[in-house]
């Protein structure tokens, strides 16, 4: 489970705030959404893209196991008068609604195992999946494979179990804003997985960031994020899905 620190939720939220990934990402979604829609936004993290599908759906049932988030995400629901996001903490797999989602959405959530049993607990209708399509993590100056959770995969396992979906691949600008060559400096500290992270200084970055006229954020590291969406039915999930899957203790 990914565990938001302070530091990461300042970074997360400076780069969600910062561009238009999340209106972008919502737009894509929303094409495989039923229209006037109750949905739920699983592991919804800090909550921007909830609020950016709360512009296409009647309701959006905000899910997540982290309250350091979720704070996130009250705080702009009461800034900017939401009244059709409802916030719910816990994990996902024990918060099953009164009445099924007519859609849900997983974006970046885990394994396909524990995706396809919630959704098919908790789901009428269709369900979205946003994977990883790139090779290699983002923020580290060592070249490391992902090891979990891609599109690649997503895809492999669909296929054996024999549900059909649809899909569709595309790329999205979510680089990170940096308010002083430090912050930088520590966020490839704190998200890099070289062996020896806590030594990067400014030199190993500086080529990587772009020096921009911008007050706030002098330092921009640029991201453009390759993902696979993945749409398909929850009525075409089998009963009995976990045995489909081998699940390697859900890798974290």
């Amino acid at each position: 489970m990914f565990r938001w620190q302070p530091q990461m939720i300042r970074y997360m939220k400076d780069a969600s705030e910062y561009g238009f990934y999340h209106r972008n990402l919502a737009e894509k979604i929303v094409k495989h959404l039923p229209e006037n829609a109750n949905i739920c936004d699983a592991g919804c993290g800090l909550g921007y893209l909830s609020l950016e599908l709360a512009q296409y759906c009647h309701n959006v049932i905000a899910v997540d196991i982290a309250p350091k988030a979720l704070n996130i995400l009250s705080q702009n629901i009461q800034q900017h008068g939401y009244t059709n996001i409802s916030v719910v903490e816990g994990n996902i797999s024990d918060c099953c609604p009164l009445k099924p989602y007519d859609a849900m959405v997983f974006c970046f959530f885990g394994s396909i195992a524990k995706t396809l049993a919630v959704a098919k607990a908790q789901c009428r209708g269709r369900v979205i999946m946003i994977r990883k399509n790139w090779e290699k993590h983002r923020f580290t100056l060592c070249d490391k494979p992902l090891e979990y959770f891609n599109f690649a995969e997503a895809q492999t396992q669909l296929n054996f179990i024999g549900i059909p979906f649809c899909y569709e691949t595309f790329a999205l600008e979510m680089g990170q804003p940096f308010r002083s060559m430090e912050d930088a400096v520590d966020f490839f500290r704190t998200y890099s997985k070289d062996v020896d992270a806590d030594s990067i200084t400014a030199t190993d970055i500086w080529d990587k960031l772009i020096k921009q006229d911008c007050k706030d954020f002098p330092y921009y590291l640029p991201s453009l994020k390759q993902m696979g969406l993945i749409a398909l039915d929850s009525g075409d999930i089998p009963d009995d899905i976990q045995k489909y899957i081998m699940v390697e203790g859900e890798k974290k």
